[in-house]
């Protein structure tokens, strides 16, 4: 073999090698930011709180207290597989877990709120609990007070190479948070902001309007990273 050839051997080698490492470090990532769903995703106030409304559920209307339990079995079982997933998953798997997760905090009597579902494209993927987190805001910290007049619109459209997730509400916004909410909340968007960089080479974009909050999700199509 040439002192030339091998050479580019030794080279090719030596990006492999580059390429592993950066395969890892990855991974690495990607683990510690499943530890962060799981600890931004399932609260035990938010459990207790279903507890009790789907116990007084029984009382006034079994039928509908078996729907919560459903729900609330769903809402969990999404939470703790995304301790364990390492795929993207399609939208349609996202959009079941946020419907589960709206039924829940409509057990609670007092929520009125209406849900619109402005879905026009689906065939993408995503990394798990990545919109669900952002409808939790607009309910929790936007219309939750607002009874009947609060509205919340999920939609999804496809605009050229990327499709195009939005959440959006009328509420108050943000400003009425505790300052442990705020950062709760400013941890939640990081996590998301970087699960879907490294998942997907997606984007996250928040903005504030005279009449509410949008969150705005750009996903390339047809590029989901290789983990």
């Amino acid at each position: 073999m040439k002192i030339k050839d091998l050479f580019n051997v030794n080279n090719q080698i030596d990006e492999i090698e580059s390429l592993r490492e950066e395969l890892r470090k990855k991974d690495k990532e990607i683990e510690i930011l499943k530890t962060q769903v799981m600890q931004n995703q399932i609260r035990p106030h938010f459990i207790f709180n279903s507890l009790l409304a789907i116990k007084q559920l029984c009382i006034e209307d079994p039928k509908v207290a078996a729907e919560a339990v459903q729900n609330f079995a769903g809402y969990l079982r999404t939470n703790l597989e995304a301790m364990t997933e390492m795929e993207c998953v399609p939208f349609e798997t996202e959009l079941e877990c946020i419907k589960q997760y709206v039924a829940l905090e409509r057990a609670d009597m007092s929520q009125r709120f209406s849900v619109i579902y402005d879905i026009r494209y689906m065939d993408f993927e995503l990394p798990l609990l990545s919109v669900q987190p952002s409808v939790e805001n607009a309910i929790r910290h936007g219309v939750a007070n607002m009874g009947s007049d609060g509205e919340i619109i999920i939609a999804t459209a496809k605009e050229g190479e990327n499709v195009i997730v939005t959440v959006s509400d009328n509420g108050s916004g943000f400003s009425s948070m505790t300052p442990q909410q705020e950062n709760h909340r400013s941890l939640g968007i990081k996590n998301v902001k970087e699960r879907l960089k490294l998942m997907r080479g997606g984007d996250m974009a928040i903005a504030h309007t005279g009449r509410g909050t949008i969150v705005r999700f750009t996903i390339p199509l047809g590029n989901e990273v290789d983990k």
